[in-house]
C-alpha cells in the first residue's frame, strides 16, 4: 500500500512522447532472467533499474510514495513548516441529499463508461458529489502550506495550486544548510519539490 499522487491537468504532448520514449529504451534491454547468473545478468538488472527510473523522471505528473516514505515526507516537512494542521470540513450525509446508496462518480471513467454514469445521476447524486468533491479541495484560507489531512487517506484529496506554491515557498525560505540536509538524507526529495512546483501549474493534485 502507499500514496499515488497525479496532476490534475493531462499530460501535455511533450511529457507523453518522453514518457513513450523512455520506455521503448527498456524495452529494447535484455530481460535479466534470460540471462546465466554472473556479472552479465548483474549489468542487465542494474540497466533495467536505471531505465525504469528515467521512466520515472519522464513521468513528471505522477508520484508515489509508499507507507513509509509518506510518513517520512510529512516529518520532514511539518519540520519545515510546509504542512498546515487544519482540519478537513465533515463530508456529507447521503440522506441530506435524498440518497441511500452512494452514486457512481462519472469522472472515475472514461468514454461511454463515464456518459453512462453521467446519465445515470439524479440531481441529487449530483449535489451530493459535488458537496463531497468540496470537501477534497478545502482551502483553508490564508493559504500557509498543505493541510497534513490531504496525507493521511487515499480518499483523492485535491492539494490545491495554492497549497503547492505556499509548500514550496516554504522550503525555498530554509537556510541552504538546511536544504542541502535534507536533499542529503532522501534522494528523491529533489524531484518532490519538482512536482509540487509542476503541480503548482497545472491544477494541482490529487492524493490516492
Amino acid at each position: 500500500m502507499g500514496y499515488d499522487m497525479t496532476i490534475v491537468q493531462e499530460r501535455d504532448q511533450a511529457e507523453k512522447d518522453a514518457i513513450a520514449a523512455a520506455i521503448a529504451h527498456v524495452e529494447t534491454l535484455p530481460a535479466p532472467h534470460t540471462l546465466p547468473a554472473g556479472e552479465e545478468r548483474d549489468a542487465a538488472e542494474k540497466a533495467r533499474k536505471a531505465g525504469w527510473d528515467a521512466c520515472n523522471k519522464a513521468d513528471r505528473s505522477y508520484f508515489r510514495l509508499n507507507i513509509w516514505g509518506m510518513s517520512r515526507c510529512c516529518d520532514v516537512m511539518a519540520a519545515l513548516g510546509m504542512l498546515t494542521s487544519e482540519d478537513a470540513p465533515k463530508f456529507p450525509r447521503l440522506e441530506e441529499f435524498g440518497l441511500t446508496d452512494w452514486p457512481e462518480n462519472p469522472d472515475d471513467y472514461e468514454g461511454e463508461e463515464r456518459a453512462k454514469a453521467e446519465a445515470e445521476l439524479t440531481d441529487g447524486g449530483r449535489r451530493f458529489l459535488a458537496a463531497v468533491e468540496a470537501v477534497l479541495a478545502f482551502e483553508p484560507v490564508p493559504v500557509q502550506g498543505i493541510p497534513s489531512g490531504k496525507f493521511s487517506t487515499n480518499d483523492g484529496w485535491l492539494v490545491t495550486p495554492a497549497q503547492c506554491g505556499a509548500a514550496v515557498a516554504a522550503w525555498q525560505a530554509q537556510p541552504d544548510d538546511v536544504r542541502a540536509r535534507v536533499e542529503g538524507e532522501a534522494e528523491w526529495w529533489a524531484r518532490w519539490i519538482a512536482y509540487l512546483e509542476y503541480a503548482q501549474g497545472r491544477g494541482g493534485f490529487r492524493v490516492y
